[in-house]
């Protein structure tokens, strides 16, 4: 089960890796595209052409002229920073093949050597999820908030139909800075920041109060027993599944209460998550899979709980809501 799901793994990077080839090679075509407009411009602005030319309509070609070379600045720097990510595609592929062939080769190891094994695995996608958010929160959100100003600075200069095009510039800042609010928010779902500051049962709360505030649904949150620190791993591992048992209890089972309840065991940690739900057949969910991106379903909650050495049960029926129930060792010794 661990070498198929780091084979998963590793196919999901070689296919974002030739999404970012096909990426690449789009902004390559454009570069070369903007290339020959500006030489045809350029022609255009001749002073021999200029004098059968009207002036606004060369003083256009001179302001689309500049604005293709911004635009050229901006591509190659996007393709500078597609070929980065490219590089680091290329040496995430290779570090998890490895893990895959050193995973193989000792396959018979005692469950200690697993937990590191499967604890190494998930620090990688971790670490990778913290390099998207930082790579997001640092390029994409700014880019757009350049593309906010650009665009306000363009309603001045465009001649023709002013109103209407300062409206619809108008429009594009509002949709702009709305993109630039999810993309924070993408950031927020990928790694959240509040972990290494405020600690794990406070950020559990504050997400459940946003999810209880953009759903209109009640949670609750009760920690029994004495909190202790757990490894970042675990954290945002126990983090996903309550994110994920609750958009379900939403979207799935029209629940109204969520339930969250953490118990800091000696040697153990569990999660009981419950809903007032119309429940599900269990059986028959977990046999399902998400086509989509939004969240990793009940079977990806097994997987990642057993990656961890933990155990999952889903008790459920079918009017009668669901609870959740993870339990995961505090540490591998605790196995």
């Amino acid at each position: 089960m661990v070498k198929q799901y780091l084979e998963s793994i590793r196919q999901e990077y070689v296919e974002k890796k030739i999404s970012l080839e096909e990426e690449i090679s789009s902004c390559e075509n454009s570069m070369r595209e903007n290339d020959k407009l500006i030489e045809i411009l350029d022609k255009k602005n001749d002073p021999n052409y200029e004098a059968f030319t009207p002036r606004e309509f060369s003083s256009y070609n001179r302001i689309k002229i500049d604005e293709l070379k911004e635009e050229q600045k901006n591509i190659s720097e996007k393709i500078i920073s597609l070929r980065d990510r490219l590089q680091e595609y290329d040496f995430r592929i290779a570090e998890i093949t490895s893990v895959i062939r050193e995973a193989a080769a000792n396959e018979k190891s005692d469950n200690l050597d697993f937990y590191d094994t499967r604890l190494a695995l998930l620090q990688t996608v971790e670490t990778e999820r913290q390099r998207i958010a930082r790579e997001l929160h640092d390029s994409t959100v700014q880019n757009l908030t350049a593309l906010v100003h650009k665009a306000e600075l363009c309603s001045k200069i465009i001649d023709s139909d002013p109103v209407k095009c300062r409206l619809e510039l108008f429009s594009m800042g509002k949709s702009l800075r709305k993109i630039i609010e999810d993309t924070r928010e993408m950031i927020y779902d990928l790694r959240p920041m509040s972990f290494d500051d405020i600690g794990f049962d406070v950020t559990v709360e504050r997400s459940l109060d946003r999810f209880q505030k953009s759903n209109g649904i009640k949670c609750s949150y009760q920690v029994n027993g004495n909190s202790y620190s757990i490894d970042n791993v675990i954290q945002i591992t126990l983090l996903r599944v309550i994110q994920e048992a609750c958009n379900n209890a939403v979207k799935h089972a029209c629940a109204s209460y969520i339930k969250v309840n953490i118990s800091y065991f000696e040697k153990k940690i569990v999660l009981t998550i419950s809903d007032d739900g119309k429940g599900f057949d269990v059986s028959s969910v977990l046999k399902e899979t998400r086509d989509d991106n939004s969240g990793f379903g009940l079977s990806m909650m097994k997987e990642r709980v057993y990656l961890l050495s933990g155990n999952i049960s889903i008790e459920s029926s079918p009017g009668k809501g669901c609870s959740i129930i993870v339990s995961i060792p505090r540490m591998k010794e605790d196995i």
